[in-house]
């Protein structure tokens, strides 16, 4: 049937134009983002995925640099516990050797000079100690989120570390008797600072294996998320190239539905 008053297959090419060139501005879109999702309407569900995803990926970050942080601050304990215990390690070889019977009182005040000097560093070192402007020999813990999810863990501080927690305090060695009591005292007190190491050290390792796993699951996480929002250039450029074909195809065609009518004149002539 030859009709003027509707044009069927302009109609229709046009109807496919305008979807091609939905298709064809998304593919632009995809690819000029990189990501699946620059239009949301496309992957609603998706979109709420991500967005889950993301935030949780953020979390483990949080906590990863969190319980860096807390490594850190046991490091720093442990460090300087290692130079107490470097200094009450001289201070018994200082004892050990002022228990010779042969020195006279000059030689030994010269070793009781020295052993009280150290005490006083060890107690300066136990005041100042800090990270980050906390104290460090303080009772209490310093404690952190493990992972995205809230639960946390804690290493503990320190309250030895003075001459007076070590019981060491009133020590000295000008006489044999004195380093002979002396020596005895500081021998405990290396005995409670390589405990007090282990302890600190076995936190730091507890630690570690939290950052381990919390940097695992971000990788993971991340993987995850990336299948969901990250575009494939390939496939989309394919597409990009076969809704431009399809466009430019429809466009021709919608010329030629709507010159096609004009062949009727000829019958009104």
């Amino acid at each position: 049937m030859v009709v003027i008053g509707t044009n069927v297959a302009a109609i229709s090419a046009s109807y496919y134009l305008d979807s091609n060139n939905e298709q064809l501005t998304q593919s632009i879109e995809e690819l000029a983002s990189g990501s699946r999702l620059a239009d949301p309407t496309t992957d609603a569900a998706g979109l709420a995925v991500s967005g889950n995803l993301t935030a949780r990926i953020d979390r483990l970050t949080a906590a990863a640099n969190s319980a860096g942080d807390v490594v850190s601050a046991a490091q720093t304990v442990d460090g300087f516990l290692s130079t107490i215990q470097n200094q009450l390690t001289r201070l018994s070889e200082l004892a050990e050797e002022a228990t010779n019977g042969a020195f006279g009182s000059s030689d030994r005040a010269n070793y009781d000079t020295e052993f009280q000097d150290l005490l006083t560093q060890i107690n300066s070192i136990q005041s100042e100690a800090t990270f980050d402007g906390t104290s460090l020999f303080v009772a209490g813990s310093i404690s952190c989120a493990i992972n995205a999810d809230g639960s946390t863990d804690s290493v503990s501080l320190t309250t030895v570390g003075s001459t007076t927690s070590l019981k060491i305090n009133s020590l000295s060695i000008n006489t044999t008797t004195a380093a002979l009591s002396a020596l005895s005292l500081l021998n405990t007190a290396i005995s409670t600072i390589t405990t007090r190491r282990a302890t600190v050290n076995a936190d730091i390792s507890k630690f570690n294996f939290y950052i381990t796993n919390i940097n695992t699951e971000n990788e993971n996480t991340t993987a995850a998320n990336s299948k969901i929002t990250d575009l494939d250039v390939a496939t989309a450029s394919t597409q990009l190239s076969k809704y431009n074909i399809l466009v430019q195809s429809a466009t021709a065609e919608l010329a030629q539905a709507n010159s096609s009518q004009s062949a009727v004149l000829s019958l009104l002539k």
